[in-house]
């Protein structure tokens, strides 16, 4: 489980600013160790369109929403539902953004919440 939604949203929150963090330096290990093999890869493609263009994300409000836990079996399935205000450009105001992420985690705990996908919603 989650280990109550009081502690994991601030868990939520808290992965969330650092995969972002990761994002912008572009740091494949840290995003690795955060993520499927899977999302990885497509991460690994969207780096590489960006080239070595400088990112910079500065989440100004940030909310978490857990929206279920599903039980796969030998997995847990959770979905959260972020929201918020993000700046992406330090000369830009900051623009509301809304994003649904699944989270996988091995039932035997061999590993911890590992970001599966994204789905943005505006």
């Amino acid at each position: 489980n989650l280990g109550g939604w009081a502690r994991g949203s601030v868990w939520a929150r808290l992965s969330f600013r650092l995969l972002q963090q990761a994002w912008d330096a572009a740091d494949l290990q840290r995003l690795g160790d955060m993520m499927t093999d899977d999302m990885l890869a497509n991460i690994q493609a969207q780096l590489a369109e960006r080239g070595d263009q400088p990112n910079r994300t500065d989440v100004v409000t940030l909310q978490a929403t857990l929206l279920g836990v599903e039980d796969l079996g030998g997995q847990f399935l959770a979905s959260v539902e972020f929201s918020g205000m993000i700046r992406e450009e330090v000369s830009a105001g900051a623009s509301p953004f809304r994003e649904i992420w699944n989270l996988t985690k091995a039932r035997d705990g061999a590993s911890g919440w590992l970001l599966a996908g994204v789905q943005a919603l505006q």
